[in-house]
């Protein structure tokens, strides 16, 4: 890919291992700034892994992962610059949390160890479920909301550490399918708002070429990295999913893949 963006995350010959088994190989990525980038592949095939990598959550067996050209672990590299909604975050009906607690969770990264939340903390929190549209609820309990509203609400935990980089890990599990347009819309409003660049693994492959800018294309190794228009047709991409993958095209650009998916 060619841009006069400036390089973000650079990833270099990665490889990870989890419980003696090779899970990444040889894995080099660059991610532009401002950026929508969807990260697809099949089940297994290091999705998740790749991303807790480049939180710092998992250590590389070998290659180096730097961050706005810091090497990851240095100092705050990735405190400051982070911002992370997983795919699965349990939570009981019952937690005793309400959602602007939640959200306030976000802003522990500058508080510090040890720290409270300060009137300006929760002020940023209450912001952020604004602009997620859930600031209605911020007084109620997290544990009574549906599991597309709680993930507007992780969201806005994220943000509110002030990131330059939003992570997200399959973010529309728990979304139905009739709100998931409105939540890419969210994405894209966010993106604008907070000038943030967006990496998102997801097994819905068929937004792809809607939403995002680039596509990394990952089985273990990276296959495939650059604009949809550029990847989507290639043969590499149809064997990297199989025959549970129909391309239908539209124009030029690939625009829905329709298949079985299993978790």
């Amino acid at each position: 890919m060619t841009s006069d963006r400036k390089i973000i995350i650079d990833v270099r010959d990665l490889d990870v291992s989890i419980g003696g088994c090779p899970v990444l190989e040889r894995i080099n990525l660059q991610i532009l700034e401002n950026t929508f980038t969807g990260l697809i592949g099949p089940n297994g095939g290091g999705k998740t892994t790749l991303l807790r990598a480049l939180l710092g959550l998992i250590r590389p067996e070998r290659g180096e992962i730097l961050i706005q050209g810091r090497h990851l672990g240095t100092g705050d590299s990735r405190a400051w610059i982070m911002g992370y909604v997983p795919q699965k975050i349990a939570v009981q009906r019952g937690a005793p949390f309400s959602v602007l607690d939640t959200v306030v969770m976000g802003r522990y990264g500058k508080i510090g160890l040890g720290g409270r939340p300060k009137k300006k903390d929760r002020e940023m929190a209450l912001s952020c479920l604004e602009e997620v549209g859930m600031a209605h609820v911020a007084r109620q309990l997290i544990g009574t909301l549906s599991g597309g509203e709680q993930q507007r609400v992780f969201i806005a935990r994220a943000l509110c550490a002030e990131p330059k980089v939003l992570i997200l890990d399959e973010p529309t599990a728990a979304v139905d399918v009739a709100g998931q347009d409105s939540f890419y819309r969210l994405l894209h409003r966010l993106r604008e708002a907070y000038s943030l660049t967006v990496f998102m693994a997801t097994h819905d492959v068929g937004v792809v070429p809607i939403h995002c800018d680039a596509i990394a294309c990952l089985n273990r190794t990276l296959h495939l990295h650059g604009r949809p228009e550029e990847i989507l047709k290639k043969d590499v991409f149809k064997k990297l999913y199989g025959s549970e993958v129909e391309m239908v095209m539209h124009g030029k650009i690939p625009h829905r893949m329709i298949g079985k998916h299993h978790d």
